[in-house]
């Protein structure tokens, strides 16, 4: 199972988590409010970042951002 890693608030990151634990193997670490949060993947045994995104931002533009940024960085 692939691996990812989540650096969100504890609300943006837990939602985050239950919404992609089915397809990976996730890790969360809390961050503040005011941090640029980000998913990595460990891809071809290094972390890549895939995304990027401010704790405000839609849930749903998180998720579109990461299952783009991810297809593309995987191949």
């Amino acid at each position: 199972m692939q691996k990812i890693l989540i650096r969100a608030p504890k609300n943006v990151a837990t939602r985050l988590e239950e919404k992609l634990r089915h397809k990976f193997d996730v890790g969360t670490e809390f961050i503040d409010v005011q941090s640029v949060c980000e998913i990595s993947a460990r891809l071809k045994n290094k972390w890549v970042i895939i995304c990027r995104f401010a704790s405000d931002e839609e849930f749903k533009n998180i998720l579109t951002m990461f299952d783009v940024n991810y297809e593309i960085k995987r191949h």
